[in-house]
């Protein structure tokens, strides 16, 4: 995740990440699906939102999630990020 950060910095710039579209995913890489799963539940693991929660580059940028579970589901998604970020 921190390459991928640092590699977009490069290429477009500081301050140009504007959005953060986050959920896990039900399905490895390479699968061509689009099942998301709640943060840290998935194929994706809590290592890379913990990863993306602390780059410089996402600090102050809005996050959408799109998980499984309603309000409770993205509720208790809401809490772990904030916890990855913390830890």
């Amino acid at each position: 995740m921190h390459q991928t950060l640092d590699l977009l910095v490069d290429t477009v710039g500081e301050g140009r990440l504007k959005l953060i579209h986050a959920n896990d995913s039900k399905d490895v890489t390479g699968a061509h699906k689009d099942r998301h799963e709640n943060i840290g539940a998935g194929h994706i693991g809590e290592d890379p939102f913990r990863a993306l929660m602390n780059h410089p580059a996402t600090a102050g940028v809005p996050l959408v999630i799109e998980t499984p579970g309603g309000k409770e589901g993205h509720s208790a998604d809401v809490e772990r990020l904030k916890r990855l970020r913390d830890s």
